[in-house]
């Protein structure tokens, strides 16, 4: 016994390992832009796009969260704190979302799938938790799963019948509609693995003549026993056995062209693995419920992604971005537990002048803001605003009118009598220059209602001629 748990974990540590690199961090791939968040927000909002890539900083395949789960798996360091961005898509080739992946899982319900593996847990229901935690990584409505069981009876036709759907709710009911083991059950591992590959291959093929492109697919086919192919008197009548049924089965999985997965869990000692390896793309072997499920985890199909992430400012206003960089640490929570984290990235703005929005954001990503920000503009909200701005720049334009001059010329402002005002000649108005009282007003531009001197009765008016005068006019008479 000891001896088979050994081999059982240095056979699951190599099948682990030699899945491809593992990724290790997030690296850049286009750089931080601002966008304009109208009419949802005010705030601006950033989008950036990462990549997942492992020691060597190439692209390395990861398995992401569901759809609806993406975005909770993604937060943002920064200074002021931590933000989690609104919307998160995995974009580019071989895109781990928009890829839909088909796959047909087989599980053995043969008798010795009632053995128990852990206290009050035996084979077929720690199978059933494994395949249940799988299916949360289900790209739903994306994804097309089908489940089936098999054992010695009905093989053909129980996995012709297999129903692919694309709903997680639909492919959980299938798991819970499993049947039990029975005692009578043998396994007829070569059938379900050659009936599978020519189901996988007939859902594969209505997809194509629905329009969908063979290259858009990922195909896989998962098959779980806790045995060997062992078939007697009694089973289906023709079922593949013996060397030949298993060179057939294996023929079928070469031709596939699809990954083929191969699970042997229980009892190393009574896992055939030389057949279960010519059997599978990929073999593992798993002695307990822990390793069963990470064996699962495991065998999800994983592509390079690129996450477009888009994340409202930390700040209120565009102009607040100014004559400052922002900086920005992203982490990536994997469902295994694993976390990925990118260098500082930085947002670096114009070095005069306030940032530029560099366009609109998306719809759909507008869309998803709006599902969790309620929009901050409305009709009456742009014209009250643009009454304000005019209000604000009328303000200023008095100022620089009326203020500004009063400052400039102080002088000449507080030598100008006060506004509305008439200045008028007075009587007892004068200029003193130059120690000589002199008046300003000359005789008869007396102020109104200034009263005229009055001449008296001894005054004689004398008329005076002038000599120039009376020598002129004497000339002009001769």
């Amino acid at each position: 016994m000891k001896k088979g748990a050994l081999l059982s974990c240095i056979l699951f540590a190599a099948a682990v390992n030699a899945v491809a690199a593992p990724p290790v961090a997030l690296r850049q791939t286009r750089p931080v832009a601002l966008h304009d968040c109208a009419p949802v927000t005010l705030v601006p909002c950033f989008t950036v796009n990462l990549s997942p890539v492992d020691h060597n900083g190439l692209p390395a395949g990861v398995l992401l969260p569901p759809q609806d789960r993406l975005t909770q798996a993604v937060s943002i360091q920064t200074s002021s704190g931590t933000i989690t961005p609104f919307y998160v898509k995995a974009t580019g080739g071989g895109d781990a979302i928009a890829r839909p992946d088909i796959v047909l899982i087989e599980i053995d319900i043969s008798g010795s799938m009632n053995e128990t593996v852990a206290p009050g847990t035996s084979r077929f229901t720690a199978a059933k938790q494994a395949i249940q935690n799988y299916l949360a990584t289900m790209q739903d409505g994306v994804d097309e799963v089908a489940i089936v069981p098999f054992e010695s009876h009905h093989v053909v036709p129980t996995i012709q019948s297999a129903v692919f759907t694309t709903r997680r709710e639909q492919a959980v009911a299938q798991l819970n509609a499993l049947p039990d083991p029975g005692p009578k059950n043998n396994t007829a591992l070569y059938q379900a693995v050659f009936t599978g590959v020519d189901t996988l291959n007939a859902e594969l093929a209505r997809l194509e003549k629905k329009g969908t492109l063979r290259s858009n697919l990922t195909a896989q086919l998962i098959v779980m026993t806790d045995g060997k192919n062992e078939v007697f008197h009694g089973d289906d009548p023709v079922l593949l056995d013996g060397p030949l049924g298993l060179e057939q089965a294996a023929a079928k999985v070469r031709d596939a062209g699809y990954d083929v997965i191969g699970i042997g869990f229980g009892n190393a000692n009574d896992i055939d693995a030389e057949a279960l390896k010519r059997l599978s793309t990929r073999y593992f072997l798993a002695s307990d419920p822990a390793q069963l499920a990470q064996v699962f985890r495991s065998s999800a199909p994983v592509h390079p992604a690129d996450l477009e992430i888009a994340f409202l400012a930390p700040v209120t206003d565009r102009h607040s971005l100014a004559a400052r960089n922002a900086e920005f640490v992203f982490n990536l929570h994997l469902l295994g537990g694993t976390n990925l984290a990118s260098q500082t990235i930085s947002y670096v703005p114009p070095a005069m002048g306030f940032p530029l929005y560099e366009g609109h954001l998306g719809r759909e990503a507008l869309e998803a803001l709006a599902s969790v920000e309620p929009p901050a503009i409305s009709g009456w909200s742009v014209v009250l605003r643009g009454i304000l701005v005019f209000c604000g720049l009328g303000v200023i334009l008095l100022l620089l009118w009326f203020w500004v001059p009063r400052i400039a010329w102080r002088g000449e402002y507080n030598g100008l009598p006060a506004s509305g005002t008439r200045r008028r000649w007075s009587k007892e108005a004068s200029v003193q220059a130059s120690g000589v009282q002199v008046k300003s007003t000359p005789n008869g531009f007396d102020a109104e209602g200034a009263s005229s001197p009055q001449r008296s009765a001894a005054q004689v008016t004398q008329v005076r001629p002038r000599p120039d005068l009376t020598s002129a006019a004497s000339q002009g008479k001769k």
